[in-house]
């Protein structure tokens, strides 16, 4: 948890709000209410405030969802030959040739997101999964259309994949725990849908005017290339001398650049997490059904958590006598 210091003393940051409302709930279900129940449920209240505040979290995150199916939605796609910088949306297929090999599976693939979890039993009976390990790729990555091909860094990306591989694991012995292996990938020549701030991967010009730098510092070391250039054989260059060996190794660049591979559309180019914009998103479903993914998180979300908020709103007036018919929420039997 961190805190930060202000001018009147120390102050909880405002993003660590929720999660320590939240824990103070589950050390209170921990320990069954035992300070609830020796307060004579006098503090009941603090937990309808920290469960309002977790839901009122839970209607933010419904309306990022709603958002992101709002971008999803209205920016249109773009070809990569004639992407703009900035936000864009491109779909596409990545390459043929992998470069990464998965975790659990060992299936090449071009992204990988593994997560390993691990049978237990509950306090109140039961079984349930935690999560003991998890991990991710962070090397970029093509996407390529018929037009081109562009790079892609999934660092801080919302990614939506299918699973591709799940595999559950018996535990040794008689107290053995059961594992499950999960993975998503994204597989050679697999569909990718992306949505992001487009950036320029490199400073053509600045590169251009560093390697004819470095090649009018190699002629003035070189009494040859300055022979070549001393028209009237003083053996040093002039102000006009000078800046015609400066045309001529521009031209020398010029025709040595035209002579190799020409880059295709979009290899100046990199797509990744915005520094103003926050949407960016990756998925192997097309814009359709992501919409439609989008919305139904959404729509849970918000509607959770208003039904909730509601709920525990209606809890605190209850305890102070403002509810209709005082009703509150039953914590002390839920924690017995």
């Amino acid at each position: 948890m961190r805190v930060a210091w202000t001018g009147s003393g120390w102050a909880l940051q405002r993003r660590w709000i929720v999660p320590a409302a939240m824990m103070g709930v589950f050390v209170a279900v921990m320990t069954k209410g035992r300070l609830l129940l020796t307060t004579g449920g006098s503090l009941e209240w603090v937990l309808d405030l920290a469960i309002a505040a977790g839901c009122g979290f839970l209607i933010r995150y419904g309306f990022r969802q709603l958002r992101k199916k709002n971008m999803v939605e209205n920016v249109p796609s773009s070809p990569i030959r004639s992407v703009a910088m900035g936000l864009a949306e491109i779909q596409g297929r990545s390459p043929g040739d992998p470069t990464l090999a998965a975790p659990l599976s060992g299936a090449l693939c071009h992204y990988y997101r593994y997560q390993v979890e691990e049978e237990r039993h509950r306090s109140k009976g039961g079984r349930e999964w935690v999560v003991v390990d998890r991990g991710e790729s962070s090397a970029p990555f093509h996407v390529e259309d018929p037009t081109g091909r562009i790079l892609v860094n999934p660092s801080g990306a919302d990614i939506v994949l299918k699973r591709d591989y799940q595999r559950i694991e018996r535990g040794e012995g008689w107290f053995g725990r059961r594992k499950r292996y999960s993975e998503w990938r994204i597989d050679p020549g697999e569909f990718v849908y992306v949505i992001g701030t487009v950036s320029k991967l490199r400073d053509v010009a600045a590169e251009k005017r560093a390697r004819l730098q470095e090649r009018l510092r190699e002629v003035k070391k070189d009494p040859a290339a300055i022979g070549r250039f001393d028209l009237d054989g003083s053996g040093a260059l002039d102000e006009q001398e000078w800046a015609g060996a400066v045309a001529v190794v521009k031209d020398d660049l010029l025709r040595e650049e035209l002579a190799r591979k020409t880059a295709g559309p979009g290899d100046n180019l990199v797509v990744g997490a915005g520094e103003t914009e926050s949407t960016f998103m990756i998925s192997d479903r097309d814009e359709r059904r992501l919409a439609t993914l989008l919305g139904w998180k959404a729509f849970a979300a918000i509607l959770a958590g208003g039904a909730g908020a509601l709920a525990m709103i209606a809890s605190i007036l209850g305890h102070f006598g403002g509810g209709a018919g005082g009703w509150t929420f039953p914590w002390e039997t839920l924690l017995q």
